[in-house]
Parts: C-alpha cells; sequence; structure tokens
C-alpha cells in the first residue's frame, strides 16, 4: 500500500514541479519606456477629452437607436461599431485591453512636484475600481498602486498631470508569478489521467491487461481528438463568441455570491444577460469556477474540449461494452465515435459546447433505452442519468432523445403490451429526468411566458443536408465556409463520415453473406436496428423529411419546427447509432476482426485528422492573455426591441430633474448608488437590462421596478428627497428556490438509485 501511496504521489510531485519549472514570471506583465510610454499615458485633459468624446459617442447611438424603434425596426448591423469582439492585451493603439482581476501599476519617475496619477477607460470608467494616487516629488522614485477591473475593459490608459516626469510604467496582473494558472489546470487533467493509468496498472490479473490495453487505446483516441485544444490561443467557431461570453457570465455572478447563476452579470457591457434561464449551463459551472480561479479563458476552454472528448471516450465504451458484453466492438465504437466528423465539427468548427456536451450522453441512452424495453428494465435510473445529461446540455438534442426514444418504444410495443412494468419503467425514467430538472425548467416557463424573445426561428427547408453530401468523406473548408442556405451544411462537414459508413456498409455486407441465423455473430439483431434508426435520423436531415411543408403550417406549429434551425443536427444522435452499427461492421467476421479494427481506426485517423487540420489553419481568434468583449450579437434572450448597441456603460438616467451621481458600486447584478439633486425627480434609469424578480430600495423603502426606454429598469421612488441611496438587487422567487430543491433531491435520488443498482448487479 505504501508502495502504491508514494507512486500516486510521485505522479502529482511531478505535476507541480514542471508548473512551477514551466511558469512564465513574465506573463501578465506589460513595460513601458521611451517613446512606448505614449501609447498608454495621457494628460487629465487627454483623458477628460476622451470620455467627452465617448459621452457623445453614446448619446448619439441612443438617438439612433430611438430613430429604429419609432420607425419600427429593431436592432443594428453593426452592434460593436467597428470595434473588433476581441483584442490582444497589447496592441498598436494606444491602451490596454485587460480583462477583469487585479492589477498594479507600478510609476517611475522624476518630478520636482506631485503627481496625480489614476487609471482611466474612456467610455468604461465604471468598470474601473481604485487606481488613483498623488505620488510625492522626488528624485528617481518609483511607486506602485492597485487597481481592480471588475469587467472586461477596452483602452485603459494612465493619466497623469505631468506625464513629463515619468520615466516608465508597468502593468502588472495579480498573481501571475509564483506559478501559471493555466498549467496548473492542464497539469491536474493529465495528472488525473495518469493516475487512473497507474491505479489500472497494479491490477496483475488478465483481465487487468485486457482493462489497460482498452484504456490507453480510449486516451490516445481522446487525446487525438483533443489535438486542436493543444495549440496556442482559441480559433473563431461559430458558436464560439457567444459560449465565451456565458462562461464569463457565470465566473462574474459566482464572483459576486450569486448561486445558481440566473443573470449572467457581466454581460452585455455589465447590463446583465438571463441566458441562464433560457440554455441549460450546468457544465458550464466547471469552465467559469477555473475562471475565477485565475485561469485563462483559453485554457478553461481547452480543459473543457480535452474532457469532453475524454468523457465521450469513456462514455461511449462503457455503453457498448454493456450492449454486446465485447471489449473490442466497445473500443471500436467508441474510437469511430469519438474521432467522428460530426461530432468534431460540433466541438470545433461550430463550437457548439451544448450539442458537443450532449452527444456525450448519447450512446449512454441508447444503452438505457435498450435495458428498459428489451432486457433487464429495473435498469431505467440509469435512461434517467443520460436524459438529464443531454436535457442539461442542450434543448434541441433533448428533443432529438425523445423522440428516438418514443420510436424505439413504438417498435418494441407488443412487448411492452405483454410486459407493462416496462412502461411504467419509462413513466419513472421520465419523472425522475423531470425532478432532476425542476430547478430549469421552473425559471424558463416563467420566463417564456414573458414579452422575451425566445424564438430564433429559420426556414428550416432552406437550411437541410444533401444527401449525396451525406456521403462526402471530408468536411469543407473552414475558412471560406458560406453562411447561407444549403452551402452551409455543405461544407463545415455536417456528415458522420466515411469511416463511420464503410462500418455500416461492412455490416449489411457480413449480414448478406451469413444469411443462415445460427451463423450470425452472437450480436444479433440490435446492429441492424441502430443501423436503420441511424440511416433514418440522416434522411430527415435531408429534403426526404417534409420541412416545407411544416414550415408552411400556421404558426405556432410551423414555429416549433423552425426553431430547429438545421434538420442536419439530427446527425448528431445519427452518428451515435450508425457507429456502434459500424463496430459491429468491422468486426463482424471473427477470422479478420483484427484487420477490421484497424481498417476502422486508420479511416478514423484520417478523415478526423483532416477535419482538425482544417480547422487549426485559421488565424487565432483569442490569444491567452487577450481581452473579450461582452457585447454578444444574439437577440434572443432580451425584451422585444432592445438596442444593445445603444447600452453605454454606468450610465444613468434621471427624469425630472438634474441629479449628479455621487457614489457608484456594482457588484454582479447588485447596484448601490448615491445620488444628490434629486428632489424632483420622476424616476430612475439604471445600467441594468430589465428582468423579472429585480428588488430595489431607496433610501430604505422598496420602490416600484418596471421597464424604461430601452428595456432597462426604471425606478419610481415614493418619496422625493434631496439626495437618495439607492440599491438595486436580483432575487429569486420562492417557486425557484423549491424548484432547486428538487432538482437537488431528484440528483440524490438518482445516485442512490444507481449505486443500488450496481451492488444489485
Amino acid at each position: 500500500m505504501k508502495r502504491r501511496a508514494c507512486q500516486v504521489a510521485a505522479i502529482w510531485v511531478a505535476m507541480i514541479l514542471l508548473v512551477i519549472l514551466y511558469t512564465d514570471r513574465e506573463a501578465g506583465t506589460w513595460q513601458y519606456s521611451g517613446e512606448e510610454l505614449a501609447l498608454i499615458l495621457q494628460t487629465q485633459a487627454q483623458a477628460d477629452a476622451a470620455d467627452q468624446a465617448a459621452d457623445e459617442a453614446a448619446a448619439q447611438e441612443k438617438r439612433e437607436a430611438t430613430a429604429r424603434r419609432e420607425a419600427g425596426l429593431w436592432g443594428k448591423e453593426d452592434l460593436y461599431n467597428g470595434a473588433p469582439m476581441m483584442l490582444s492585451a497589447r496592441t498598436e493603439d494606444p491602451g490596454l485591453n485587460l480583462m477583469w482581476g487585479d492589477y498594479e501599476l507600478t510609476v517611475s519617475y522624476t518630478s520636482p512636484e506631485a503627481l496625480d496619477v489614476r487609471v482611466v477607460s474612456a467610455g468604461r470608467q465604471a468598470f474601473i475600481e481604485d487606481g488613483s494616487a498623488q505620488l510625492e516629488a522626488a528624485q528617481g522614485a518609483s511607486a506602485t498602486l492597485r487597481f481592480a477591473l471588475t469587467d472586461a475593459t477596452q483602452g485603459v490608459m494612465v493619466a497623469c498631470n505631468f506625464p513629463e516626469n515619468v520615466q516608465s510604467l508597468t502593468v502588472r496582473r495579480v498573481g501571475q508569478r509564483v506559478f501559471s494558472p493555466d498549467l496548473a489546470a492542464y497539469a491536474v487533467l493529465l495528472g488525473g489521467v495518469l493516475t487512473w493509468l497507474l491505479v489500472l496498472s497494479w491490477d496483475t490479473r488478465p483481465i487487468g491487461a485486457k482493462r489497460r490495453r482498452d484504456a490507453l487505446i480510449l486516451v490516445c483516441a481522446a487525446a487525438f481528438a483533443s489535438m486542436p485544444a493543444m495549440l496556442e490561443g482559441l480559433y473563431l467557431g461559430h458558436d464560439l463568441f457567444f459560449h465565451l461570453n456565458r462562461i464569463e457570465g457565470i465566473a462574474s455572478a459566482l464572483r459576486c455570491g450569486q448561486f445558481p447563476v440566473r443573470i449572467h452579470a457581466s454581460t452585455l457591457l455589465g447590463y446583465g444577460y438571463a441566458a441562464s434561464e433560457f440554455s441549460p449551463e450546468a457544465f458550464l459551472y466547471l469552465p467559469a469556477v477555473m475562471r475565477n480561479l485565475g485561469v485563462s479563458m483559453v485554457a478553461c476552454v481547452q480543459c473543457m474540449d480535452m474532457l469532453i472528448n475524454l468523457a465521450t471516450a469513456l462514455v461511449c465504451y462503457a455503453s457498448v461494452r454493456r450492449m454486446f458484453d465485447s471489449r473490442e466492438i466497445a473500443v471500436c465504437a467508441s474510437v469511430l465515435y469519438t474521432l467522428s466528423v460530426y461530432r468534431l465539427v460540433n466541438l470545433y468548427t461550430r463550437a457548439t459546447f451544448g450539442e458537443s456536451l450532449a452527444m456525450i450522453f448519447f450512446p449512454l441512452m441508447i444503452c438505457a433505452m435498450v435495458d428498459v424495453l428489451l432486457r433487464d428494465e429495473r435498469r431505467w435510473p440509469l435512461l434517467a442519468l443520460s436524459m438529464t445529461g443531454v436535457f442539461m446540455s442542450h434543448l434541441l438534442s433533448t428533443l432529438f432523445a425523445v423522440g428516438f426514444c418514443a420510436l424505439a418504444a413504438l417498435c418494441a410495443l407488443p412487448r411492452l403490451v405483454r410486459e407493462p412494468r416496462r412502461i411504467l419503467a419509462c413513466v419513472k425514467a421520465a419523472g425522475l429526468t423531470v425532478l432532476c430538472s425542476l430547478g430549469f425548467l421552473v425559471p424558463f416557463l416563467e420566463y417564456s411566458a414573458e414579452d422575451i424573445s425566445t424564438s430564433v426561428v429559420l426556414h428550416t427547408d432552406r437550411y437541410v443536408q444533401t444527401l449525396g453530401a451525406l456521403l462526402m468523406p471530408f468536411a469543407g473548408g473552414t475558412g471560406d465556409t458560406p453562411k447561407v442556405g444549403e452551402k452551409l451544411a455543405g461544407t463545415i462537414g455536417t456528415q458522420t463520415g466515411l469511416a463511420v459508413l464503410v462500418g455500416c456498409a461492412l455490416l449489411l455486407l457480413v449480414r448478406y453473406v451469413r444469411s443462415k441465423p445460427e451463423s450470425q455473430p452472437v450480436r444479433g439483431k440490435l446492429p441492424v436496428a441502430f443501423l436503420g434508426l441511424g440511416t433514418l435520423a440522416m434522411l430527415c436531415s435531408t429534403a426526404f423529411f417534409p420541412w416545407a411543408w411544416l414550415c408552411s403550417l400556421s404558426a405556432p406549429y410551423s414555429t416549433f419546427f423552425m426553431q430547429i434551425q438545421f434538420p442536419w443536427r439530427l446527425i448528431g444522435p445519427a452518428t451515435a447509432f450508425l457507429c456502434i452499427a459500424a463496430a459491429c461492421g468491422y468486426l463482424g467476421l471473427p477470422r479478420f476482426e483484427r484487420a477490421g479494427a484497424a481498417l476502422a481506426l486508420a479511416l478514423s485517423v484520417v478523415f478526423a485528422g483532416w477535419v482538425m487540420q482544417d480547422y487549426a489553419g485559421q488565424e487565432i481568434f483569442l490569444a491567452r492573455d487577450g481581452y473579450l468583449d461582452s457585447r454578444i450579437i444574439q437577440y434572443e434572450y432580451t425584451y422585444f426591441g432592445t438596442e444593445k448597441s445603444a447600452f453605454a456603460v454606468g450610465d444613468v438616467l434621471t427624469a425630472g430633474c438634474d441629479a449628479q451621481v455621487t457614489a457608484f458600486d456594482k457588484q454582479g447584478t447588485t447596484l448601490s448608488l448615491e445620488l444628490s439633486g434629486t428632489q424632483n425627480m420622476q424616476y430612475l434609469e439604471l445600467p441594468l437590462a430589465y428582468y423579472p424578480w429585480y428588488r430595489a430600495q431607496a433610501n430604505g423603502q422598496a420602490c416600484s421596478v418596471r421597464r424604461g426606454e430601452n428595456n432597462v429598469i426604471r425606478l419610481y421612488v415614493p418619496e422625493a428627497a434631496d439626495a437618495l441611496s439607492v440599491r438595486v438587487w436580483f432575487e429569486e422567487p420562492l417557486t425557484w428556490r423549491l424548484a432547486e430543491w428538487g432538482s437537488l433531491a431528484g440528483f440524490v435520488l438518482l445516485v442512490a438509485l444507481i449505486a443500488r443498482g450496481r451492488r444489485r448487479a
């Protein structure tokens, strides 16, 4: 036992030493001297002029937004007004572009007079806390002051009354010099995998050798699928920017004590965004917590991608092995699935975290469905686990999963009629899934009843996949991807891939050649059934399914089908079915199992490598020290008519008086401010996007919270006063809290039932 403990300790000591050894001590440090000072140093007058220009630009944007609303229009084509969504921390333009966090500013100066120094950012000054000091006159002196950024801040500068007396400036991110949080995150992931492999090596029995073989293959497959996640920086995927802001929004809310997160506090320049009520985010808490531990956004996403790949390989292996009681088929299916073209396109080219997470649970759902419908219905907790996993990942994938479960139940209807206990098992699985999901379902249903835009509808018949494109072996060129109609599906790689199709063809060939029942492999009819379901799903992604007719129906029926947007999303569940069938095809002939396995591995590596090589051929979208804008392009999840481009940081508007803001403090969704000159004030509008369940107090008295201009929070103060102390915060209703406790009880029950099932087995 001591020897084994020493082996485990050696792995983690090695990880710690590697992190310390390879930490870049200068990471997060930016130095300016000589002519470079002009890139970050400016006079007080220049800072004031920049602030005034930013205020005038914001006022002009508001006027344009008002004109659009009066004309019945909504939205602006260029939400960013020409500004990029991301920037490197240091560019050729003046100022630093920094993410939230604590920073130190070191000023080296020689001045006969006292220096007034302050950290500024035109248009985003409300995001800067502290960062001002008066430095005494001295010769060759150096002073350090600390400041904090509550949100991503672009164009951070240093304003000084005598800039000519400053010799050098150094901005340093606090907490980056001892060890690299990024390297620590990678080390924890690698150390966990090595520890698992080490534990497997302790089993010297013949079965232990088989387990180690399978584990090594799965780890290698996951590692190969993670190649793009091992590169420097992040490459742009279709939905990447949206998901990056979701992670930042969750992290920001967690830092301010909000749990579970209901409003993304940092999104939309701090106005907040209720994405949590409309899109499940349970699995995004992991990268959000990593962000709050100092890990860069790049490392968070890369570690998340690696974990998704590893979890996909392990879950697929365990599910298929249970169905067929064959390690070889399980390994082959797992490799095919982990390296399938559509899954990699989802993860990288499309950067859809939700669908990629849902694909982890598809094989488990298939396994549980087989158990409940055909074998041991007492395994229904596994069906509840898989459906909960899919639901908490992606809503549309849940719709597809439910549809295929219903179709499978219809095919097994005679057995269900003879054995009604299986129907009861399905009902219990559905009930437990709903119970586990209550914490999301209750807020989702409540907010969906509001006048909030939740529909992103597209004519699905224009985004179908073509039959020929389903048979293409390679994905198209990511950099030249058309973003319209059928061309989008035909170029990004919405197909299962030739490696899977070859295996399916071999399955049909084996079934045709070995037609006698007694000569069939032990696998029975399941592979052919999976082949049929997968083929049906693929055909439903094409024009063979009547998408055009469904889109021509009257609302709300047409709206329901148009919210699917891209019918080729059905290739996700199709890939799960077909990879299992293909594995049975490659290993269908006992005499040629090794050759079949080698062929499956070779084809998977070739076609997966093409997809990842094409993805990595782009320019880096986000560097490790990069700045990420918090404005998002999507118009769903806000009230209709919301003009996001008209949001201005820290914008406080008073009607009926010319009040002055004397103190302003925003911590997540909680905003506190002090105002003077408010005697005749009619109402007050604040820089927070309105959503139900915001509460407010003015001078200790509750005040009414309503929707104001551009759907921001408007407060009606009960009594007029010369000065006001206002506090606004988001408070969950009791029904939401009860739903969260219900979800917790559901998860505890689910874990207990699965544990009891394992003991029984």
